[in-house]
């Protein structure tokens, strides 16, 4: 009998696996890599189109499918990409500029001689996105010119170029040779090195001398490998330093003092090539960029420009073919853009604006995501909770909305909800963002905030890890207090904005406690909805209605008094409008399926229906309360209460506290 391979042994033979693909390969000879480059172009292309492999084909989605997303982007077709999904949200026009800027510049267009900046504030995501991209970075390999010396056969000993140069930088500075190889194998002239490296030039001088010109090629190599964050190889990271402990040496490289001995001070072999743009042939990251001083930051223009810069010796010109990554807040942007002198360099940056999430669905999404990553990840969360700290959040990014329209309304038409039939001071999510400029989402509270309060939350209660609603507006009201924001951004936060959360908690909590204490709810709720839809056909029509129950014959004035009895608890302030489109939906998915649907599916219709079936709650207090009960059926009752409670999300504990909450708002 075979016995299947542990999984213990299938990760070993991965890992091996793993390894054994991104070490160094053989090395090539020049001859095997001009063999593979005649039918291969993905050994000589730029790092611009190295960047678009990795991203993959975008994938079309279409959000005229999705009732919220259509909204919010107008029926557009969007592109999405594989390795963002489920890492990234809200972020779909974000991540389609980065990917169009590494497209254009495969092409060979203005922006393979431009940064890519992410502008964004703090705790916006740009970091995040940034190391994504690094990751991606390492997925394809590149192709790098190495040295083995003479003599036939021997190529186990690459010494690899420390700028990790492209071969075709042997052929570049001179026309009739690039002219020849460009003729002979089909390789466009964009993916030439501007010139080869100092280290290549003393290489080419080396195996000339010591085995003439006709065996030069012979020692060089051409090695495939892998770019590595963690080893600098082909990916590099700058960090901003200041005037008196950073030159633009952390960038391209500075004397050995320690070859000084064996070699001059102008020799390639004395020079240490481990600056950022030497390293990153790939990529290089520049993290708070504008926070460097502005000497360091001179070799950029042009490693850009020209694709290449000079070191700090007089030991030549260096290439670069690489990518330069950059971001920092809008302040520092500001700052930088505002000074004259620094014209050229704004000149060179491709600008993609990362704002917070305005979305509510989008926020939460994030919550989860973080929660999934840390030890919180299966601790109870009750229903509302994230949603309420995410239209805070969403509430501080926002710009005031113009006129007599509200923040609650702006930011539920920000996350695609069709107010036009209970709201009708709500404007167009068009017109909210044409008010609003262009920089709305560059300000307010991070997500990283919102994070920090969550977990606050889920710690409120010594005995319990749990997060509740009413444990998350002790825990906001705290921290809003402890920032010190200013009376008038303090007041907008504790008045306006946690009022707003507040009257959604409970209604959520309510909600919840009613539909938990009302064991038939859903019959009567279904009920309702038939009935009312069976009305609204009727009136619709202008017709007469037989009660089926009494024989009563209603009018459609009859018929409008029945309907604005269900209606006018949830204020429906357009009723005409609300019914046509109730009965469009019931009639479609009857058609469809064959009855009417069910009455939570509509949200518009549930709201109305609730309001109308719960408006005495005195009847529910015997039951729901935790008091002695000395009824056996009462407290089967009550038993019963608290097990569809926390069926709907609620610890035990936590439905005492709602159920506690609730009947005190109840006595204010």
């Amino acid at each position: 009998m075979v016995m299947e391979k542990s999984k213990a042994g299938s990760l070993r033979d991965d890992f091996g696996s793993f390894l054994s693909d991104r070490q160094i390969q053989k090395p090539m000879t020049i001859d095997e890599y001009f063999e593979e480059a005649s039918t291969n172009s993905k050994v000589y292309q730029s790092s611009h189109a190295a960047m678009v492999e990795a991203f993959g084909p975008p994938e079309m989605f279409d959000t005229s499918n999705d009732t919220r997303l259509s909204r919010i982007y107008e029926n557009r077709v969007l592109l999405t990409f594989k390795p963002f999904e489920g890492q990234f949200f809200g972020m779909y026009d974000v991540i389609y500029q980065i990917y169009s800027y590494f497209l254009r510049g495969a092409q060979g267009l203005d922006e393979a001689h431009k940064w890519l900046y992410l502008l964004g504030p703090v705790g916006g995501g740009k970091s995040t996105l940034a190391e994504r991209i690094k990751e991606l970075a390492q997925i394809v390999p590149m192709y790098s010119l190495a040295y083995v010396g003479g003599g036939e056969g021997k190529n186990d000993k690459a010494e690899v170029s420390p700028v990790f140069e492209s071969v075709l930088g042997l052929f570049a500075s001179v026309p009739r040779l690039k002219d020849s190889v460009m003729e002979r194998f089909d390789i466009p002239a964009r993916a030439f090195p501007r010139l080869m490296s100092p280290w290549a030039r003393r290489r080419v001088e080396q195996a000339e001398a010591e085995y003439g010109p006709g065996k030069v090629l012979d020692a060089f190599r051409v090695v495939k490998f892998f770019p590595s964050i963690v080893d600098q190889t082909g990916i590099a990271v700058a960090t901003p330093g200041d005037d008196t402990n950073q030159d633009t040496s952390v960038l391209v490289g500075k004397t050995d003092i320690h070859q000084l001995s064996n070699h001059s001070q102008d020799d390639p072999d004395a020079y240490s090539f481990s600056g950022s743009l030497c390293r990153g042939q790939r990529l290089m990251e520049f993290v708070e960029m504008f926070k460097a001083p502005i000497k360091t930051l001179n070799p950029l223009l042009p490693a850009t420009m020209e694709n290449y810069f000079s070191g700090t010796e007089s030991i030549g010109a260096i290439p670069y073919q690489g990518i330069i990554l950059a971001h920092s807040n809008e302040s520092e942007w500001d700052k930088f853009r505002a000074k004259k002198e620094n014209e050229a360099f704004i000149d060179r940056i491709v600008k993609v604006k990362v704002p917070y999430v305005l979305s509510v669905t989008e926020e939460v999404q994030i919550y989860d995501k973080l929660i999934n990553n840390s030890a919180l990840r299966g601790a109870p969360c009750a229903p509302g909770t994230k949603e309420a700290l995410a239209t805070f959040s969403v509430l501080t990014r926002i710009a005031k909305p113009e006129g007599d329209s509200s923040y609650e309304a702006k930011v539920r038409v920000y996350n695609g909800e069709d107010l036009s039939h209970t709201n009708l001071k709500a404007k167009q999510l068009i017109e909210y963002r044409n008010a609003a400029g262009v920089n709305e989402g560059m300000t307010g509270d991070s997500t990283r905030l919102a994070y920090e309060i969550l977990a606050k939350t889920y710690n409120f209660d010594p005995t319990e890890i749990a997060a509740d609603p009413v444990h998350l507006l002790n825990v906001l009201s705290h921290e809003i207090k402890q920032r010190n924001l200013g009376e008038g951004i303090e007041k907008t936060y504790l008045v306006t904005f946690v009022g707003i959360l507040y009257a959604q908690l409970k209604k959520t909590i309510e909600h919840a406690i009613r539909d938990s204490y009302l064991e038939a709810g859903d019959a009567l709720g279904q009920a309702t909805f038939d009935r009312y839809i069976t009305l609204a056909n009727h009136w619709i029509d202008t017709q007469d209605y037989k009660d089926p129950d009494t024989g009563h014959i209603w009018n459609r004035t009859a018929i409008n008094a029945k309907l604005e009895e269900i209606e006018k608890p949830a204020g429906i302030s357009n009723p005409k409008d609300f019914r046509n489109e109730v009965s469009r939906y019931a009639i479609k998915h009857k058609a469809e399926h064959g009855k009417f649907p069910d009455w939570r599916e509509y949200g518009k219709m549930r709201e109305v229906i609730e309001s109308k079936m719960f408006k005495n709650i005195d009847d529910m207090l015997p039951v729901i309360t935790f008091s002695v009960k000395t009824d056996q059926k009462l407290e089967a009752e009550h038993q019963g209460f608290v097990e569809r409670m926390m069926g709907r999300g609620y610890t035990r504990k936590q439905v005492r506290r709602m159920v506690e909450w609730f009947e005190q708002e109840k006595n204010k």
